[in-house]
C-alpha cells in the first residue's frame, strides 16, 4: 500500500488542515515542522521517512484561482528532483494543468470541487480527487459519475475528516470499490494510526494520504516501512 504525506500550502507556509475550514488554517507547529517551514518538513518526509511521493494542496490556488504558491512549488521541485509531486492546484481545465506543467514536473490532482471542464480530455498520469464533506459531494462538472472523463486513480477525499483523527471512511471505500472496481483508490482524511493503515490495506486500498498522524507521532518510520 502506498503511503503519501500531505502538505497544505497557504501563503507560502505549510498549514494544519482541519475539517476543510481553510480560511482558519494556521501554520504547522509540530515535532516535524516549525512555524510552517516547508522545505525542512519535506526533507524529513523524504530523507528521514524514506517517502518518495508528496501530495501538495495549493490552497491559495484552490480558494482564489491564479498561480497560488508557484514560487514555492518551483523551489520544492528544484530542491527535491527525485520526489514525485502530486499537486492539487485548483485546476478547472486541462489548460490550467498544462500551464503549471510548463513550470514544473508533477502528477496533476484534479479536485472535483474545482474542475469545470465538461468535455472528454487526456492528461498523462491524472488523478481525480473526489471531494466531499461527509456525504455532500462537491462536483460542479459531474466528472465523478462520468466514466469517460474519470481517471483510473481516485482519491476519496472526505474534507470533514481531514485532521480530525476520526478514522478513515471505510464505507466510502467499499462503495467506490463497487462503482469503480478497476480503479486505484487512495483514502484521505481521518487516519489515526497503524491499526487504521492495516485495516485499509486489508480492505484493498491502493494507498493513503497522511498528515496529522505523522505530525503527532502516532505513526513512526518503522510503521510506514511495513506498508511502503
Amino acid at each position: 500500500m502506498n503511503i503519501i504525506p500531505v502538505i497544505d500550502l497557504l501563503h507560502g507556509q505549510a498549514v494544519h488542515a482541519l475539517r476543510g475550514c481553510r480560511s482558519d488554517y494556521q501554520p504547522l507547529q509540530s515535532p516535524l515542522c516549525q512555524q510552517g517551514e516547508v522545505l525542512p518538513l519535506i526533507g524529513k518526509f523524504h530523507h528521514d521517512y524514506g517517502l518518495q511521493q508528496l501530495y501538495v494542496a495549493d490552497l491559495d490556488a484552490i480558494m482564489s484561482g491564479g498561480t497560488g504558491n508557484l514560487s514555492i512549488l518551483q523551489t520544492i521541485a528544484h530542491t527535491f528532483p527525485d520526489l514525485t509531486l502530486w499537486i492539487d492546484g485548483g485546476f478547472s481545465s486541462p489548460a490550467a494543468v498544462h500551464k503549471l506543467r510548463s513550470e514544473i514536473p508533477f502528477r496533476p490532482v484534479i479536485g472535483s470541487e474545482c474542475w469545470q471542464f465538461r468535455e472528454p480530455f487526456s492528461l498523462d498520469q491524472a488523478i481525480l480527487s473526489i471531494d466531499s464533506v461527509d456525504d455532500e459531494l462537491r462536483d460542479p462538472s459531474g466528472i465523478t459519475a462520468d466514466r469517460e472523463r474519470r481517471p483510473d486513480t481516485l482519491i476519496l477525499m472526505n474534507l470533514a475528516r481531514v485532521g480530525s483523527l476520526q478514522g478513515p471512511d471505510m464505507a466510502r471505500l467499499v462503495r467506490w470499490q463497487a462503482i469503480a472496481p478497476d480503479a486505484a483508490l487512495y483514502m484521505a482524511g481521518g487516519v489515526r494510526n497503524r491499526t487504521d493503515l492495516e485495516q485499509l490495506e486489508r480492505a484493498g486500498a491502493a494507498g493513503v494520504l497522511l498528515a496529522s498522524a505523522l505530525h503527532n507521532g502516532n505513526l513512526s518510520t518503522a510503521d510506514l516501512k511495513l506498508f511502503s
